[in-house]
């Protein structure tokens, strides 16, 4: 079932990259991206969780890039809001993820009554869990002190020898995205993108440097991979897609 998650995790990965201007029709990069660094570098225990938060996550964004073709969209900001709040409940390290909704006022140009419905949607989840704790007896506040105290406590570690294979697939991704952003200050004509395309590249550019805060948390594990992996591998389809063919190529291959 996780698998199956992942895979409809790609699938939105797949669709995300056209609908924010950053691909000129429908891509299959993503997908194979996606599952190369949501499953490649680690597989935490609690996979399914962690399947349901990046799916999560994922449809989350590619609900935001609506407000990128119409300034009143309302449903989608309130769902998309939602949704970060579940990716919370289902893996506390994602609190941080609510720096999304900022961000995507600031760079989106959201409307009050959008920023007010992202802040209403986001609490909703959140407030839900509150209810169904008091409704079976526990204080109201008790959710929240569970919630507290799941970040706070250290995460042990998930493995016991050094993941070499893994590091060099992270060193890989973070040359590919170092080389992209090198060849956008060498060839800024080759990366030349519309407006809409501009702010969907800032948006995911600060949603995977926030999404990274995670692994700052104490109780943060690897489990987060899948999760950051989201916003990290739309920069990445969108680097190979404008650099040249031949090194591109060579890139995906590595």
């Amino acid at each position: 079932l996780a698998m199956f998650l992942f895979l409809c995790c790609g699938v939105v990965e797949g669709k995300m990259l056209p609908r924010s201007g950053l691909s000129g029709g429908y891509c299959t990069l993503p997908i194979p991206l996606y599952g190369l660094l949501a499953c490649g570098v680690f597989v935490a225990p609690n996979i399914l969780g962690t399947a349901i938060a990046s799916l999560a996550f994922a449809v989350s964004l590619h609900l935001l890039l609506r407000s990128l073709h119409s300034a009143e969209e309302k449903d989608s900001v309130f769902f998309a809001a939602i949704l970060l709040g579940v990716t919370a409940l289902l893996y506390p390290p994602c609190v941080v993820l609510v720096g999304v909704i900022p961000l995507a006022v600031f760079i989106l140009a959201m409307s009050f009554r959008q920023v007010l419905l992202m802040v209403i949607g986001y609490l909703s989840p959140l407030f839900a869990a509150s209810y169904v704790m008091w409704y079976r007896g526990d204080d109201f506040l008790q959710f929240a002190r569970n919630f507290a105290e799941a970040l706070s406590v250290p995460h042990m570690g998930d493995v016991s020898t050094v993941p070499y294979l893994a590091i060099a697939l992270l060193g890989v991704v973070v040359t590919i995205l170092l080389w992209g952003g090198a060849y956008a200050i060498v060839r800024p004509d080759k990366m030349f993108l519309l407006a809409r395309g501009r702010r969907a590249l800032h948006l995911f550019l600060w949603v995977s440097l926030l999404s990274m805060i995670m692994l700052f948390i104490p109780s943060c594990s690897l489990s987060a991979c899948a999760i950051i992996a989201v916003p990290v591998v739309i920069l990445l389809s969108f680097v190979l897609s404008v650099l040249p063919n031949n090194l591109s190529t060579i890139a995906y291959w590595i």
